[in-house]
C-alpha cells in the first residue's frame, strides 16, 4: 500500500523549496553588492561631464573651478552607486537572514510528519 501525502506536509516541502530560492537569491544579492561597492561603475566620463561646463555658459568660471565640478560630480556619483550596492548588499543579507531559520523550522515539522506518518503506518 502507498504512503498517503498530506496537503499540510506538501506545504511544508514548498515553504522549503521557497526558503532555498529566498536564500539563493540572498546570496546573489550579497554578491553582487560586494562586486559593486568595491568597483562600483559610473558611465559619467570626464569628456561627457566637461562638455555640461561650457565656457560660453559659465564664463565666471576658469578651467580649473570647471575641472573641479566635473571630478566632484564623477565623485558623486561613484559614492551613489557605491550607497546603491551597500543597501543591496544589505537586503541580500537579510533575505539570507530569513532564509535560514525559514527553511529550518518548515524542514523540520516536515521531517516529523514524515516519521509520524510512518510510524502509524508500521503500527497497522
Amino acid at each position: 500500500m502507498a504512503r498517503r501525502v498530506y496537503f499540510r506536509e506538501i506545504y511544508f516541502y514548498i515553504i522549503c523549496l521557497t526558503a532555498i530560492i529566498i536564500f539563493i537569491v540572498g546570496l546573489v544579492q550579497v554578491y553582487d553588492g560586494i562586486i559593486n561597492y568595491v568597483k562600483p561603475t559610473t558611465y559619467l566620463t570626464k569628456p561627457s561631464v566637461a562638455s555640461m561646463y561650457s565656457q560660453e555658459q559659465y564664463k565666471n568660471l576658469s578651467a580649473e573651478q570647471i575641472d573641479k565640478l566635473v571630478a566632484e560630480e564623477i565623485n558623486a556619483s561613484i559614492q551613489n552607486e557605491k550607497d546603491m550596492a551597500f543597501k543591496n548588499l544589505l537586503r541580500g543579507v537579510l533575505l539570507v537572514i530569513i532564509a535560514i531559520p525559514l527553511f529550518a523550522f518548515h524542514w523540520r515539522i516536515a521531517q516529523q510528519m514524515w516519521k509520524l506518518v510512518l510510524e502509524t503506518k508500521d503500527t497497522e
